[in-house]
């Protein structure tokens, strides 16, 4: 796993407005999610990705 890889994907998914994210808790919380075993963001459901992702919104 490449930290530096999974925070560019998760960084792409969210368009134009990454800056509304806690990008890093967003990491943390996908790699937790596969014991510290993430390769890629795909390794995910969308549902499961989003619902991460959701929690993380600072614009709420």
């Amino acid at each position: 796993m490449n930290r530096q890889d999974i925070t560019r994907q998760v960084t792409t998914t969210l368009g134009d407005h990454p800056q509304d994210f806690n990008i890093d808790g967003i990491v943390d919380d996908l790699i937790a999610a596969h014991n510290g075993d993430l390769n890629n963001i795909d390794d995910f459901d969308s549902q499961s990705y989003w619902a991460i992702v959701e929690t993380h919104d600072q614009t709420a």
